[in-house]
């Protein structure tokens, strides 16, 4: 591993080879469903909002977490940052760039395309000696993505674009419609970085999504090592709290989707699916079930297209996965 960055590596890695860039779709679990990919999750809630916020309110800076995947024949490491809502839509209201009557009460703002100081972007330590390298993403208030080197220590990370690395950005996405609501970027050139054949590589990661205009709602951030094995069996930490899983499928849908339930244990279940209201609109599950697998269908022919919440509610705690519903 090489032991210091300097900038000409720096310019080669954003730069990078010619190589055909991943498919991006917008929806993170949709794209980064391989068995190459580190998954990092992230729980919902710990991006507050301010008691003010309708019940159930989620904040478009509340990662769900994100995911890596790096391809070692076209030298490419992708990004994928997922959100539990519209990636920017500071109120949550399903509407990036307007403003909730309660937030222009609290004297805040919900800006449009990533404006203002509104910020999502992915740091890297690609050396792993405690000073990040590069920065990838929003954050110098004109909502114009940048690949850069990162200037000062891991405070503050939205006002850490250093001096910008070479006008290529790599292939990046960032769309707030309701059906493509992540942030998704590709980091080219890692064989200027890495050793690709190595067995294990290994980096350090900072994730940051939030505003300092947006008046009480609360950032989110992940930071963790991530490695990738030549057997493509990955590694992350931190490591999911729960055992208890849902996922969907397929996902988008139009109009039933197939819930995939796993339980670690026998107890009382409760399976829930939400708008971004924070409104019930169905329930699926409220009973015992036992530990295994399960499948339990939901028909959302009633419901409008857009963003929903499934929330299993278990023993062991909460988990939410999110559903895209496409008429």
């Amino acid at each position: 591993m090489i032991t210091k960055l300097n900038i000409a590596l720096l310019s080669a890695l954003v730069l990078g080879p010619a190589a055909l860039a991943m498919t991006f779709t917008g929806v993170v679990p949709t794209d980064f469903n391989g068995t190459g990919v580190v998954s990092l999750p992230d729980p919902l809630g710990d991006a507050a909002v301010p008691a003010m916020a309708p019940p159930g309110t989620v904040t478009g800076w509340d990662l769900s977490g994100a995911a890596f995947e790096l391809d070692r024949t076209a030298a490419q490491l992708h990004v994928g940052l997922d959100f539990f809502g519209i990636a920017g839509d500071a109120d949550g209201d399903g509407f990036d760039g307007f403003t909730s009557p309660w937030l222009v009460i609290l004297g805040g703002v919900d800006a449009p395309l990533l404006g203002g100081s509104e910020s999502i972007l992915a740091a890297f330590d690609f050396d792993q000696d405690g000073t990040y390298d590069l920065i990838a993403g929003m954050g110098e208030e004109d909502g114009v993505y940048r690949v850069c080197q990162y200037n000062g220590p891991p405070t503050q990370p939205y006002r850490r674009f250093g001096a910008p690395l070479p006008v290529h950005q790599g292939p990046n996405f960032y769309n707030p419609a309701p059906l493509s609501p992540d942030f998704e970027l590709t980091l080219n050139g890692m064989n200027l970085l890495e050793d690709l054949n190595a067995q294990v590589i290994c980096m350090n990661v900072l994730i940051f999504a939030g505003s300092l205009d947006d008046d009480g709602i609360g950032e989110d951030n992940l930071q963790a090592e991530i490695c990738f094995t030549r057997e493509d069996v990955v590694r992350a930490e931190p490591l999911p709290a729960s055992p208890d899983l849902v996922r969907a499928f397929p996902n988008p849908f139009n109009p039933t989707t197939t819930l995939a339930v796993e339980l670690a244990e026998t107890g009382h279940v409760e399976l829930s699916i939400f708008n971004l209201n924070g409104q019930e609109v169905a329930t699926l599950v409220d009973g015992p079930l036992s530990a295994g697998s399960h499948q339990v269908a939901f028909h959302a022919g009633n419901l409008p297209s857009g963003l929903y919440l499934a929330r299993l509610s278990t023993v062991s705690g909460q988990q939410v996965s999110r559903l895209v519903l496409t008429k």
